[in-house]
């Protein structure tokens, strides 16, 4: 006679491990996505698309566009690292749905037109208004992480080690920004005054997004953190030029002085020599 299978007894909820944010920041996760599709040794000419690090609804939208560039093991590594910046945006999102679901019921908004308008239907396809009343405890938790909530207690400790990972990173992205603010400066001033006078050349079918934004930005950085993303618009417009240089065969500077502050740009935020 055949046993029947014992199984485990199913995971009590308090006991259960709450999920985590991926280790890597958004802007890690985008830095390298770009470094993969840049990588690939073929035409470049879809890079000029490139939103930016710091814009990941913006990264995932073109990784996922441009996925089947890449090839092998590359194609591989930026199917996850997309997963793992979709779950960022995920979470990054559930504070604004939260606010929203309270302030439509403020409104008046019952959970029955609430379930129908986010399409919790039960099998005979009338409105589930306990499914949006269980999404807006699901949300509650994950946002704000009360340890005598329903769902998973140890979500608060997780929002708290999220929080303060967070403010780390920012912390030390500001602090890294201020070390080389000086340097920053000096070299984004010296960039503009070469592009002004023609010796780095520019698209003329390009709108120069960063090469406006890095003239905006070296007048105006009153905070800290304002001066620590200096190094992003420093960043774009190296690889602007770098980009147009490469695509129509011309130098990238017209001067010495010009391909020295370039050089000089381009080891400040990092960028190696083909980046």
């Amino acid at each position: 006679m055949r046993r029947p299978r014992r199984t485990p007894p199913p995971t009590a909820r308090e006991t259960r491990p709450a999920r985590q944010a991926p280790e890597q920041q958004p802007r890690v996760l985008a830095a390298r996505l770009y470094e993969l599709h840049r990588e690939t040794g073929k035409d470049e000419l879809y890079l000029e698309r490139w939103p930016g690090d710091h814009e990941p609804f913006g990264v995932l939208q073109f990784a996922q566009e441009y996925a089947t560039r890449l090839k092998g093991e590359a194609y591989r590594e930026a199917a996850v690292l997309r997963m793992q910046l979709a779950e960022w945006l995920r979470l990054a999102a559930d504070p604004f749905q939260l606010s929203a679901i309270d302030d439509a019921r403020a409104g008046g908004t019952s959970w029955k037109e609430m379930a129908l308008v986010l399409r919790y239907l039960d099998r005979f396809g009338e409105p589930n208004p306990g499914s949006a009343m269980n999404l807006r405890k699901r949300l509650y938790v994950a946002v704000h992480g009360r340890p005598g909530d329903r769902r998973q207690p140890q979500v608060a400790h997780l929002i708290d080690r999220r929080a303060m990972e967070a403010r780390i990173a920012e912390a030390q992205f500001i602090a890294a920004g201020e070390a080389r603010y000086a340097e920053l400066d000096a070299v984004a001033r010296a960039l503009l005054k070469h592009h002004e006078a023609g010796e780095i050349p520019a698209d003329p079918d390009d709108d120069g997004f960063w090469w406006e934004q890095l003239a905006e930005a070296v007048d105006d950085r009153r905070s800290a953190s304002e001066r620590a993303n200096l190094l992003v618009y420093v960043r774009g417009v190296v690889r602007e030029a770098r980009a147009y240089a490469k695509r129509t065969g011309q130098p990238l500077a017209a001067t010495e002085q010009a391909a020295s502050v370039l050089d000089a740009a381009a080891g400040l935020v990092d960028l190696d020599a083909d980046g």
